[in-house]
């Protein structure tokens, strides 16, 4: 016990109930940073030990003869008391308890496993009982009978502790199905850092499917930026890693609609000098139906500048048609003239081509790999590990159409249309849930509560849907975005797990932080937290994030733990057995 005598930092005062402790804080332990710790103590009860646990959130000096009033005077000349100021000093530090062990001893080593006892204690403890600061010993005793569900992607605040973490397999015996994550914070803060380990940790289960849309392509590429190789990770862990660029690799199901919706958010229609809304719309019609005339049933077969040159003289030649687009004579001429140009033209056909070929390409036969059966090997009911699916979304290889949001959300909704489908029909086929996770990165763009691109709102409302209702069928979702308000307040709801990087401070981010924690001195402490940049040398960076929901065997009550990432892949790795 000597060993936990000396990490003693203060001992149990008044007034102290079963959920919040008042610690006054000992002498020695007065120079000590103590914000942030996790402190434990152990109350015993029927002959059986209580081991609580909690973070300081809060420190208070009070000095009784500062606080009269007939001293203010000399303090006023003098500055200090003799033998009163600093001498007299009183420390307090309140922690509400957040995890509660059943323990065969006060401190470990332990002679058999302890077991959860809920979040508060069952009596106030005592005055004058140690508080003592978490060691590695005792938080492995304290879950050691979870040790195989545990993981680790860094240590508890401002500790060399390690923080024991749970990242759930969505199918696994007594889970109540999948759960939804969020992670923010601003640039600079180490969400994708985060992140990464997190989807790596997920990784670990065979049978979890991953998907990610990867709008800017570092979880494409190796090397972009990321701390950790997730696609050599999902490897050792025995999942097959499958990279998709849409501009190049996958292709959609033919679908003549779409196709032209997609036309319609590139400059393929002002380039036919059609700028109003509704012509675009009748032109669009026109197109859809002369795709799905007898004359072009292989479209999808065809090449691009021959299916693109018998659209345009389809067009030309068809009077009623031009009509039914522009019922006025001078623009209805104007368009046609634009349409035989382009036809007589090489320059003008090569800049509706350049249009026109991309995006038919998606829907073309030949080398790409149908979108179907993309998401059958993800969700399908193939036997062994599923695979990582990562889908390029960027203009990363030249495809300058993909820099437009409303493209690459058009896109996406036909991707989770197709999840959706197919975890369905496995879901009802088989009974059992699909297990497999969806991150979105750079989660602001494509689910924001408000959006004037039609397409990326039917994208945000389809996410909404889906969030609500996929979670039984064994679907759960991670957002990777820079701040809280950026994503709809709908989904925001549904997340299970939330972890809060450096810098959401202001505004309606620390709106909704507020909303988010019952103890407001939880929230200052995060508050608290440094700017990573600070420190020049990245090696030497600290990236905190508060943590609130079911995350960890340390807090089972709604208040948050405090994680402080590993920066350093060998300990990361060392931490979780990851194999070689």
């Amino acid at each position: 016990m000597s060993e936990h005598i000396i990490d003693r930092v203060g001992i149990i005062g008044s007034p102290s109930t079963t959920a919040e402790l008042t610690i006054d804080i000992v002498e020695k332990a007065n120079s000590r940073a103590l914000l942030g710790d996790m402190v434990y103590t152990a109350h015993e009860a029927g002959g059986e030990h209580m081991v609580a646990l909690g973070t300081v959130t809060e420190i208070e000096t009070r000095n009784r003869w500062h606080e009269d009033p007939n001293m203010r005077g000399v303090l006023r000349v003098h500055g200090t008391l003799p033998h009163l100021s600093a001498d007299g000093d009183v420390r307090t530090a309140k922690v509400r308890v957040q995890a509660v062990y059943r323990a065969d001893s006060a401190h470990p080593p332990f002679a058999e496993a302890p077991s959860e006892d809920g979040g508060a204690l069952g009596m106030s403890p005592t005055t004058g009982t140690p508080v003592c600061t978490v060691t590695e010993e005792l938080v492995q005793g304290l879950v050691e009978r979870h040790k195989d569900d545990l993981v680790y992607l860094g240590r508890i605040y401002r500790t060399d502790v390690r923080l024991p973490m749970y990242v759930r397999n969505f199918t696994e015996p007594g889970s109540d199905g999948a759960y939804h994550t969020g992670i923010f914070g601003r640039n600079g803060s180490g969400k994708t850092v985060l992140a990464a380990r997190f989807m790596a940790m997920q990784l670990r289960f065979p049978d979890m499917g991953m998907l990610v849309f990867d709008p800017q392509g570092q979880f494409t590429a190796p090397g972009r930026g990321l701390p950790v190789d997730v696609q050599e990770i999902a490897k050792r862990y025995g999942h097959p890693v499958q990279l998709y660029s849409v501009a190049e690799d996958v292709r959609l199901k033919k679908n003549a609609p779409l196709l032209i919706e997609l036309l319609e958010n590139s400059s393929f229609f002002r380039n036919l000098t059609i700028k109003m809304r509704d012509a675009r719309e009748a032109l669009g019609a026109e197109l859809v139906r002369l795709l799905t005339s007898p004359d072009l049933v292989d479209w999808d077969d065809c090449e691009s500048d021959d299916l693109l040159r018998n659209l345009l003289g389809a067009l030309v030649g068809d009077d009623a048609a031009l009509t039914r687009v522009l019922n006025t004579a001078g623009p209805r001429t104007r368009v046609a003239n634009a349409m035989q140009t382009a036809m007589d033209e090489a320059t003008a056909f090569a800049l509706l081509l350049r249009d026109f070929e991309p995006l038919h390409s998606l829907f073309r036969k030949g080398k790409r790999t149908p979108l179907g059966s993309i998401i059958h090997d993800l969700i399908g009911a193939k036997p062994g590990p599923r695979p990582l699916v990562v889908l390029d979304l960027s203009a990363s290889s030249g495809a300058a159409w993909l820099d437009d949001d409303g493209v690459r959300a058009r896109i996406m909704s036909e991707v989770l249309r197709h999840v959706r489908i197919a975890a369905d029909s496995s879901w009802q086929d088989a009974g059992t849930p699909v297990n497999c996770s969806i991150v979105f990165d750079e989660a602001h763009r494509f689910a924001a509560s408000k959006n004037e691109d039609p397409n990326i709102d039917a994208l945000m409302q389809r996410i909404i849907r889906d969030v609500r209702e996929t979670r039984k069928v064994g679907i759960g979702w991670t957002f990777i975005t820079q701040q809280v308000r950026s994503i709809s307040p709908a989904i925001f709801a549904q997340l299970r797990i939330k972890a809060f990087g450096y810098g959401l401070t202001s505004g309606a981010d620390l709106d909704v932080l507020r909303d988010e924690l019952s103890d407001p001195r939880s929230l200052e402490l995060y508050r608290s937290f440094a700017d990573p940049s600070t420190r020049k040398d990245p090696s030497d960076r600290v990236y905190p994030f508060m943590l609130t929901g079911p995350v960890s065997p340390l807090s089972v009550t709604a208040a948050p733990v405090y994680l402080q990432t590993y920066t350093s892949e060998t300990e990361f790795a060392g931490s979780n057995e990851i194999p070689g």
